[in-house]
């Protein structure tokens, strides 16, 4: 029997010193008697949490967690990639004017011709398949509003794989409620040149936090209904509250269909999310660990004490609702 967990670096249990054995998956699925099935990711937004339930439930697999092996590795020349001169100018034309960042030197090296090297693609496996089926109770808990994946083709290994781009620093412009100017963004680094800047211009300046916590909700609502649908219980967590309750009121703005003409949309009003998902009112992990006093890692991760806070909670909630007996 399986407990699968979804989620961010929180469920996954980054910075414990042993995260298979502390996190709160592990602690729930072995006091409820249960392997656990844990898929929490690192950077990883909400459309990977429902892209990643929804493939777990309808793929019909189900596995369980198990010890962290290398089971390949493939090594690639790259030479360093200079657009022509002529296309080099219309490029610097259309450059994003958004400084990179300091994890991103190595991109824009790239693009200057000065780098040739070696990658080494290392292929790794976290799970182990068990039976036909599919979890006994999927848990989640949902990451931050404004994360988002992309099915990447890389530039050096020329395969698909999916990428995540992750807040380094974030603020908000309250008019319009974009990134701030002063937020960094992590951009895979194997990109074409010059496309990272394309896309760090589309995370911070098309995309916005109001669109980005419409389209959670819409993940949100995707993976209860279908849990529901295939009779699975479930549980919902926020990775913090930070993120979810400031902003709910902006699904209180008013908001139109716009093609060449305007006209009322039927978007969900703030009472209507919540009464469809209570969590959204929730304490989230973050903000209980602090409560609590819990330490955090150097990259503001829970550490041993909240994650087993954190069981508690989920235990209880199993308990209370009478899930898995």
């Amino acid at each position: 029997m399986t407990i699968l967990f979804a989620g961010c670096s929180f469920t996954n249990g980054m910075e414990l010193e042993n995260k298979k054995k502390n996190r709160f998956g592990n602690i729930v699925a072995k006091e409820m008697g249960h392997l656990e099935w844990n898929e929490g990711k690192i950077g990883a937004g909400n459309d990977y949490i429902q892209r990643t339930v929804q493939n777990a439930v309808i793929g019909h697999k189900r596995y369980f967690s198990s010890p962290l092996e290398t089971i390949g590795q493939k090594t690639h020349k790259y030479e360093s990639m200079v657009p022509a001169v002529g296309k080099r100018r219309q490029f610097d034309a259309l450059r994003n004017k958004l400084k990179p960042r300091e994890w991103e030197q190595d991109a824009d090296a790239w693009y200057d011709g000065k780098i040739d090297g070696v990658y080494k693609q290392v292929f790794q496996n976290n799970r182990t398949y068990e039976k036909e089926g599919w979890p006994d109770l999927v848990v989640c808990m949902w990451s931050g509003i404004n994360r988002l994946e992309n099915l990447r083709y890389s530039a050096i290994t020329k395969d698909w794989s999916w990428v995540v781009s992750a807040w380094g620093q974030f603020t908000l412009e309250k008019d319009n409620w974009k990134a701030g100017l002063d937020s960094t963004v992590y951009i895979d680094k194997q990109y074409e040149p010059g496309e990272s800047d394309y896309y760090r211009g589309y995370v911070m300046r098309i995309r916005n936090a109001n669109y980005n916590l419409r389209l959670t909700i819409g993940n949100m609502m995707a993976v209860k209904y279908m849990l529901k649908a295939k009779g699975i219980p479930q549980l919902h967590y926020l990775f913090s509250s930070g993120q979810y309750k400031p902003l709910l009121p902006l699904l209180d703005y008013k908001t139109y269909e716009n093609t060449n003409n305007w006209w009322d949309s039927m978007d969900l009003n703030r009472q209507q999310c919540v009464d469809e998902l209570p969590f959204l009112e929730s304490e989230g992990f973050y903000d209980m660990a602090q409560r609590n006093k819990c330490r955090f890692g150097v990259k503001d991760h829970p550490l041993e004490k909240a994650h087993a806070l954190m069981a508690e909670r989920i235990i209880g909630d199993i308990k209370k609702n009478e899930f898995l007996k």
